[in-house]
């Protein structure tokens, strides 16, 4: 099932006002107390189809972190626009140094192809994001930008599958309740 929803989702994106959409999502995300309490913020780069959120970047108020892929594993590290390279995916990854511990990580904005209500997402398949964030301190705020037609009643998630606390949409923000 999972397969096919991506597959799908992967479809439909690509016919969305991608720009003006990802403009809606960062304004509903700008104005999320956690977004505003946060000092530490992983996030990710984009791809092409993905919410364009690297505008997130210019807030000089918060500390940005990168993850790069390293073997099967995500490491972190600063974000620095000038230290910036096309990784093994062809996701631009940062070069610096990884940091030398995620503990004081506030809030993380994590990409997903589709998502469902209950806070569970759908990635590309390879399980890096669940591999982190189940290394993760429970306090950090998991935050998952999305287009309103990726977000699905059920993705019927995997035992490992980690949850978003919110997801947040061009239409609504979602905050998901354990």
């Amino acid at each position: 099932m999972k397969n096919y929803l991506r597959k799908i989702s992967l479809e439909k994106r690509k016919k969305l006002c991608i720009d003006e959409l990802s403009n809606k999502i960062l304004a509903n995300l700008f104005s999320l107390e956690e977004y505003k309490k946060a000092k530490n913020i992983m996030c990710y780069y984009p791809l092409k189809f993905e919410v364009q959120v690297q505008s997130c970047f210019c807030d000089n108020s918060k500390t940005w972190f990168l993850p790069r892929v390293k073997n099967e594993e995500l490491e972190v590290c600063a974000y620095c626009e000038s230290e910036l390279k096309k990784g093994c995916f062809g996701i631009l990854e940062p070069c610096g140094k990884q940091i030398d511990s995620i503990d004081n990580i506030d809030l993380i904005i994590i990409p997903a192809v589709a998502a469902d209500i209950q806070g569970y997402r759908i990635g590309y398949g390879k399980g890096f994001y669940d591999r982190f964030l189940s290394t993760v301190k429970t306090s950090a705020k998991k935050i998952i930008p999305l287009y309103s037609e990726l977000l699905y009643s059920n993705i019927y998630p995997n035992k490992h599958d980690i949850k978003a606390d919110i997801i947040v949409t061009e239409k609504e923000i979602l905050k998901i309740y354990c």
